[in-house]
């Protein structure tokens, strides 16, 4: 399989279509949340250098400055994620018990780290949503929702696999 990052959107469509695991609910949130960083972005740019926004353009910078940073940590962890979730499928087939909860902690960690960049993205969404360019307002909330959704699909992963880690007791 293409990692996530460098591979074409009709290649990672298909591949999340297909009746494999992976990747799955964890990559697409991280990628969602890339996406809503890169809204975020958007905004902010389209923002500065708009004489009607100069009283925030520093403000803007910094925002445009760090949706760019979580975009490509989430997009990073689309990725991990697919790599982590493939370790427990590995350790499920060796009923090696302890890889099975190594892997399984690694298969919390990605995803919790997907939630708290999501949770950041859907600040920076509210943020350039009231101070951002009116023009793109609309970019702006669809930036928070889809945070929002990628927040909680994250969260779906981490409940998952914590039953899945409770149940090896």
């Amino acid at each position: 399989m293409n990692k996530i990052k460098s591979q074409k959107i009709e290649g990672f469509l298909k591949d999340v279509g297909r009746p494999s695991p992976t990747p799955g609910g964890g990559a697409v949130a991280a990628l969602s949340g890339a996406m809503a960083a890169s809204l975020v972005e958007m905004v902010a740019n389209l923002t500065i250098g708009k004489r009607k926004y100069e009283g925030v353009e520093k403000q803007v910078r910094k925002i445009s400055n760090d949706a760019s940073k979580l975009s490509k940590a989430l997009l990073s962890l689309a990725d991990e994620d697919t790599k982590a979730f493939d370790q427990v499928m590995a350790s499920y087939r060796s009923k090696d018990k302890v890889g099975i909860k190594k892997a399984l902690l690694l298969a919390i960690e990605i995803p919790l780290r997907i939630s708290c960049l999501s949770k950041q993205t859907e600040g920076l969404g509210e943020k350039i949503a009231k101070i951002g360019s009116k023009n793109a307002y609309s970019d702006a909330r669809s930036a928070i929702y889809l945070a929002r959704a990628a927040y909680r699909s994250a969260q779906e992963n981490i409940k998952i696999n914590k039953k899945a880690l409770a149940a090896l007791k």
